[in-house]
C-alpha cells in the first residue's frame, strides 16, 4: 500500500495575510489623520490607544516624542481665533469687553452702541444722530436707552468715566457754536448734565472732553465716513489698580 504523499505547503503567508495588512496599514493611517486634526490630551490619548491595541491586538509604543507632539497640538488649537477674540476674548480685557457686550445684547441696544478696546478702557461709541439732532447739543427724547445702558453699566464699574465729544471736518459756524470744538463739548457736557442732575449719578467720578474733528475714526472723505466721525464716546478709563485684571473693576456676571 503506498503512502500518502504530504500536502505540499506553499511558500510564504497566505494570500489573506497582504489583504489584512493593507487593512491594518489604513487604519493606521486612518488614525494618523484624525490625530492630526484632534484637540489632543495626553491622558485621553493614552485611553484611546489602549481600546485600539485591545481591539485589533497589536502593541503601540508611545514615546516622549509623540507626546511632546500631542502637547503641541493641544497649544495650537487653544489659541484663539480671532473670530473669537473679537467676542469672547480670554484677556482680561477681552473679557470686561465680553460682559460689557453682553449686558449691552441683553438691554436690546446692540445696535445703538459699538464697543471697543484701548488701552484705556473699554469704549462705548454712539454715533451723534443716535442722541442728538444735527447742530444741537440737546439729547433727543429717544436716546433714553443708551443712557441707561451707560447708567447700568457706570453702577458695576469702579473706575472714571469719560464722556468725550466727536464731530467730522465739516465746519459750523453759528452764534452758539463758533466752531466744532463748542459744539462737541457742549454735547459731551449735555450728556454730562444728563446723568448728574436725572439720572444722580456721581459727578466725582465724571469727566468731559471734547475733540472736534481731530480724532477721527475714518479719514475717507465720504458721507459714510463723516457719520461714523460724528460720534459720543463713554470710556470706562481702566482704574490704576486693576490695571492687570480690569475685569475685576466691574461687578458684571
Amino acid at each position: 500500500m503506498e503512502e500518502e504523499s504530504a500536502c505540499e505547503c506553499e511558500e510564504g503567508a497566505p494570500a489573506w495575510m497582504a489583504t489584512f495588512s493593507d487593512l491594518c496599514t489604513l487604519l493606521l493611517t486612518f488614525f494618523v489623520l484624525l490625530l492630526s486634526f484632534a484637540n489632543m490630551d495626553v491622558k485621553q490619548f493614552r485611553v484611546a490607544l489602549g481600546s485600539v491595541k485591545d481591539a485589533l491586538g497589536v502593541t503601540f509604543k508611545v514615546d516622549g516624542d509623540f507626546e511632546g507632539m500631542a502637547t503641541s497640538a493641544v497649544e495650537i488649537n487653544d489659541t484663539p481665533s480671532v473670530e473669537a477674540s473679537n467676542t469672547e476674548g480670554t484677556s482680561p480685557k477681552g473679557r470686561v469687553k465680553a460682559k460689557v457686550m453682553r449686558y449691552i445684547r441683553q438691554q436690546n441696544a446692540q445696535d445703538l452702541i459699538e464697543v471697543a478696546e484701548t488701552e484705556r478702557g473699554v469704549v462705548l461709541r454712539v454715533t451723534d444722530t443716535v442722541l442728538f439732532d444735527t447742530g444741537s447739543d440737546r439729547l433727543r427724547k429717544d436716546s433714553s436707552k443708551v443712557i441707561a445702558v451707560v447708567v447700568g453699566l457706570f453702577g458695576k464699574f469702579k473706575g472714571q468715566l469719560s464722556i468725550e465729544g466727536h464731530t467730522d471736518d465739516r465746519p459750523i459756524s453759528s452764534t452758539r457754536f463758533p466752531s466744532n470744538w463748542e459744539l462737541s463739548t457742549a454735547r459731551s457736557i449735555a450728556v454730562l448734565r444728563e446723568l448728574v442732575d436725572q439720572q444722580h449719578v456721581a459727578a466725582s467720578r465724571l469727566k468731559v472732553a471734547g475733540y472736534a474733528d481731530k480724532q477721527p475714526l475714518d479719514t475717507a472723505n465720504t458721507a459714510a465716513a463723516r457719520g461714523k466721525n460724528r460720534r459720543v464716546e463713554f470710556i470706562f478709563e481702566n482704574p490704576p489698580q486693576f490695571q492687570n485684571d480690569p475685569a475685576a473693576a466691574y461687578t458684571l456676571p
